[in-house]
């Protein structure tokens, strides 16, 4: 069944496009984020990094440099990585962890390979954000949670608490935890205004446990 699953992941994304700070919100704030905490001139690797295009775009603005690893290129990311210990600066895992079954496992790989004081920006859709309470409370259903294989895949769907526990078990220390988004269901429209735009990035600085993602800075000591 696991095989199945992965071939199936393999042809959705095999010509999934990354890049896209209009609709994907959390990596315009993972962004910004990277610039805030990331040292300079970072070693780099984007973990579900698809075809690049947002890697490339981070190194870019933090003049770095670094690798993607992918299902579609191979790379299995609830086995060992294939990266020397110590070695990384900034590890990005957007939208990712949500989509695999060995979550501990997949933690740990990433503190083992970044530096001491080395970043981890990681994004999930929040189990327990505000639209899903109320979705919830009239009977509907949790957004971002799957009942069906024909989906995106995801397979564990976390909550703040979950997830923040999670990373502190697996050795990371907590450095900022944020959300790209709070409530605002048109942000990511052409039209959207761009004050409004920005007042929702900040709202979910100031209420990130009721965001529509979770994205955490955590850092290995």
């Amino acid at each position: 069944m696991a095989k199945a699953r992965t071939v199936d992941q393999i042809a959705k994304f095999k010509n999934y496009r990354s890049l896209d700070l209009t609709n994907k919100v959390y990596q315009l704030k993972a962004l910004r984020l990277a610039q805030e905490f990331s040292p300079i001139h970072p070693y780099i690797i984007e973990l579900g990094s698809a075809d690049d295009s947002f890697l490339d775009l981070v190194k870019d603005k933090l003049k770095g440099t670094g690798i993607g690893l992918d299902l579609t290129k191979g790379d299995d990311l609830e086995e060992p990585l294939k990266i020397k210990s110590n070695s990384v600066d900034l590890a990005l895992a957007l939208e990712l962890i949500e989509h695999l079954f060995d979550t501990d496992s997949f933690l740990t790989e990433i503190h083992r390979v970044l530096k001491p004081e080395g970043i981890l920006i990681l994004s999930t859709p929040n189990l327990a954000s505000l639209s899903n309470r109320l979705r919830l409370l009239f009977g509907g259903y949790p957004k971002y949670l799957e009942y069906s294989t024909k989906g995106a895949g995801h397979i564990h769907p976390y909550t703040p608490r979950i997830l923040l526990s999670q990373l502190e078990s697996s050795g990371f220390q907590i450095t900022k935890f944020t959300s790209p988004n709070f409530l605002c269901p048109f942000i990511t429209k052409t039209w959207f205004p761009l004050p409004l735009k920005e007042l929702c990035l900040a709202l979910g600085d100031w209420l990130p446990s009721l965001g529509s993602h979770l994205l955490i800075v955590a850092r290995k000591p």
